[in-house]
């Protein structure tokens, strides 16, 4: 059982809430199509004419059920393992993953902005209802028993991944010697790669002998299903052609952002007939919805729903019934419904809507190089779905100093979640590579959760310097 709910967790960690956070940049005229997946209509702030993400990886996560433990050179291993950790609680975990590629932002002039790019992204998202684990767990009535009283027991696990080509596009609203008013929308086809849900409700059970440690279940909801495509794969064709059938079988759907962003002007180093006077600012603040759609699966072949238990199965019996034999959904499915009362498909289309958030960021000029930006970000439901159904992402408030020039930067993100965690990041910036951490904390701490994650971007933009504007004639009035 342990070896099972590592394994689970393992997986939805290296798979990877739908979120795209390169936290370092954001609020940055430097940015560039970097900042469009924050909020489009920074696409226009940037003083460079175009850039493109050639590659850029993020992934971010928030979790109390497991920590990483790394044995020192005396132990009688030195890898990096994963431990669930003990104790009687709810179990959480929020985990994020996009893969961008040719990501690219061009400035057609000083009132539009269009780009374009094709993102891979995953959201996983796991919650449980108060249960009791001992890493000295035995057996299934050993863990029955220290759970007695946290009947009914609960759980739900949802993974969602999708191709995302997008376009997005930023035009200025008004402008005046003292302020610039842009907005953005980017819209994007998402295309289901894999879905993944689980819930299990209403887990009760009872002691069969008074005062003796044995147990048998009484009742159990249970509903598991993934997509469809997932059920083309087949190893004896070519890799070509299962991912014609896989792409195939995968549904459509859709999102879309959107975003304005107010640039205050800074009078005192404003120069006449000077372009890149747009780009001195004093505050810019910034508000955006971000994530409004979801991604579309059909249910696949082996999905399945279960309620109800038969009485003549003990819990041992049940757990016996689950051994190393049961190596596939298709043998796991034979099992259950020997011991369930109702067995039954699931199919038809299932939606999962996206972490929609809504995203409040100020900017501060301090200095040329220096800047302090402010962040809060709010998750909202707003897609009518089923709230299983539903990835999420936690709410956020972060600060983040930084000294930045156009080819060089340092960022020190601070932030604290909806989990009550404190994160310390760092990233780093050089030419057009972007590194950073969301927290460098677990790194200081003997056995750290696994919270924060990293993100790496290649970013090119126009080489040469930008060249002042000429100044133009201008009539002196009568």
């Amino acid at each position: 059982m342990k070896k099972s709910l590592l394994l689970i967790v393992t997986c939805f960690i290296l798979q990877g809430n739908k979120a795209q956070f390169y936290q370092a940049v954001h609020g940055s005229n430097f940015a560039g199509s970097l900042g469009m997946l924050n909020n489009p209509a920074s696409a226009l702030a940037s003083p460079t004419p175009w850039d493109i993400t050639i590659f850029g990886i993020q992934a971010r996560n928030s979790t109390n059920l497991f920590y990483l433990e790394k044995y020192g050179p005396g132990k009688s291993s030195e890898e990096l393992l994963p431990f669930i950790k003990n104790g009687d609680f709810k179990k959480r975990l929020n985990a994020a993953i996009n893969l961008n590629l040719v990501n690219a932002r061009v400035k057609l002039s000083n009132h539009i902005s269009v780009g374009m790019g094709l993102n891979f992204r995953s959201g996983n998202r796991i919650k449980t209802s108060t249960y009791n684990f001992q890493d000295s767990i035995s057996e299934a009535n050993s863990f029955l028993h220290i759970n007695i009283s946290n009947q009914p027991l609960q759980a739900l696990v949802l993974s969602s991944s999708w191709m995302e080509p997008y376009g997005s596009m930023a035009f200025k609203i008004a402008e005046s010697k003292n302020f610039i008013l842009t907005a953005g929308i980017s819209a994007k086809v998402t295309k289901g790669l894999f879905g993944l849900t689980t819930k299990l409700d209403n887990a009760f059970y009872e002691s069969i002998l008074p005062g003796i440690p044995v147990y048998q279940p009484t009742d159990i909801e249970l509903q598991y299903g993934y997509s469809r495509n997932a059920d083309e794969w087949d190893p004896s064709k070519s890799l070509l052609s299962n991912m014609k059938n896989y792409l195939g079988k995968s549904e459509g759907g859709g999102s879309f952002d959107f975003g304005v962003e107010w640039i205050v002007k800074d009078r005192k180093n404003i120069e006449l007939f000077e372009e890149r006077t747009q780009y001195n600012y004093t505050w810019k603040i910034g508000v955006s919805l971000l994530d409004l759609g979801y991604a579309k699966y059909k249910y696949g072949l082996l999905s399945r729903n279960a309620s109800g238990i038969k009485l003549s199965f003990s819990g041992k019996s049940l757990f016996d019934k689950f051994d190393s034999t049961v190596n596939t959904l298709a043998t796991f499915n034979d099992s259950l419904k020997t011991v369930v009362a109702q067995f039954s498909s699931r199919v038809g289309i299932y939606k999962v809507s996206n972490a929609t958030r809504l995203v409040f960021n100020v900017d501060r000029t301090v200095s040329d190089l220096f800047n302090i930006n402010a962040e809060f970000n709010l998750p909202l439901s707003i897609i009518p779905t089923d709230k299983d159904l539903q990835l999420q992402t936690l709410p956020s408030i972060t600060i983040t100093p930084r000294i930045e020039g156009r080819k060089y930067g340092a960022y020190l993100p601070l932030t604290i979640n909806g989990d009550g965690y404190f994160w310390m990041g760092a990233a780093f910036k050089a030419g057009p590579l972007l590194i950073g951490m969301h927290d460098v904390l677990p790194f200081l701490q003997k056995t750290p959760y696994p919270n924060g994650g990293g993100y790496l971007a290649y970013v090119i933009s126009p080489s040469e310097k930008l060249k002042k504007a000429k100044a133009k004639d201008v009539k002196c009035p009568d």
